[in-house]
């Protein structure tokens, strides 16, 4: 959801709509005011906001009753001010016009070999108990295809319908991993940039939300499909040569940096969004039985895929 928002609050306000992606704009443009009632500094502020301005009010459990004497609506009030509670509360005040939510996901890297398709994997099992998904391989390497325990597509045989591409063709030549969860493309070759955003877009016809396995940054398949997606995650290693690389390259502005076997806050002038924990055991266990991540990586899987179905709320 990328919404500009009115902050009224402290860090903690400040650090959920950060984990929600959303842009701090307290210059009158905003399209909703996130104000914490528990602090009067917070409430001065809010005051001065137009009437017309919609709210998402965090307040003390001993503030409820006013608050609902005052006419303020159960859904735009929470006594947490974590994402999980504050998201919905936002897209739903947000007005609809302005309700982006993001259904198509562009998983890149700033080089290869940091995870990129683990990451889509587990992305996919993961917001596939919820919603339905397609992943797509832009890579041509099978590699996501592969943890998903099924056989990758070639791209080939579609080529030729890049201009009438459509939903059904996927859904054709695309292989079910699990229920609500299949994937199209793989080796031996990459999709053209231009069969690449067509299948970007045909695949919203037949699935909710849609993962697109990207080569790096650099590639010109991710500047030909990166403004078709409403969400890009961006990995890295906090290694000299990968923060150089992403220091370097073009990032969207709504990309999400993830710091990859890295604790790091930051890689080079990029905030990171979530770090990635190393987890070898975990991962070498997933590889053996080609399923699910566990470990202190899945825990990061679990709480990223927990974000990404907020932003798709």
């Amino acid at each position: 959801m990328t919404f500009r928002i009115q902050l009224c609050g402290g860090a903690d306000l400040l650090s959920a709509a950060q984990a929600l992606g959303l842009v701090i704009a307290n210059d009158g443009k905003a399209d909703l005011a996130l104000i914490d009632l528990r602090d009067a500094g917070s409430v001065s502020t809010a005051a001065e906001l137009s009437c017309s301005l919609p709210r998402v009010v965090v307040l003390d459990p001993t503030q409820l009753g006013l608050a609902k004497a005052l006419g303020v609506p159960d859904r735009s009030m929470t006594t947490s001010s974590e994402p999980a509670a504050l998201g919905p509360l936002i897209a739903a005040a947000v007005p609809a016009e302005r309700r982006l939510a993001t259904r198509s996901v562009l998983v890149t890297a700033a080089r290869g070999g940091v995870g990129r398709s683990l990451l889509t994997a587990n992305l996919a099992r993961r917001i596939a108990s919820s919603r339905s998904v397609l992943v797509l391989d832009l890579t041509g390497t099978g590699g996501v295809a592969w943890w998903l325990g099924v056989d990758g597509t070639t791209w080939d045989d579609l080529e030729v319908l890049a201009q009438e591409l459509s939903g059904e063709h996927l859904a054709v030549v695309a292989a079910e991993a699990a229920p609500g969860l299949r994937v199209a493309g793989g080796p031996p070759h990459a999709p053209s940039p231009r069969l690449a955003v067509a299948a970007a877009r045909a695949s919203l016809d037949i699935a909710e939300m849609v993962l697109l396995d990207a080569p790096t940054l650099a590639d010109e398949r991710v500047d030909a499909t990166e403004g078709v997606a409403d969400r890009v995650l961006v990995l890295s290693y906090e290694d000299p040569m990968s923060i150089a690389t992403l220091s370097g390259a073009v990032v969207p502005e709504r990309a999400w940096v993830l710091a990859s076997q890295s604790a790091a806050a930051s890689l080079g002038s990029r905030d990171v969004f979530r770090s990635l924990p190393r987890d070898e055991i975990a991962v070498a266990a997933a590889a053996e039985k080609r399923g699910p991540v566990g470990g202190r990586l899945g825990r990061a899987y679990d709480e990223l895929a927990e974000l990404l179905l907020i932003d798709a709320s």
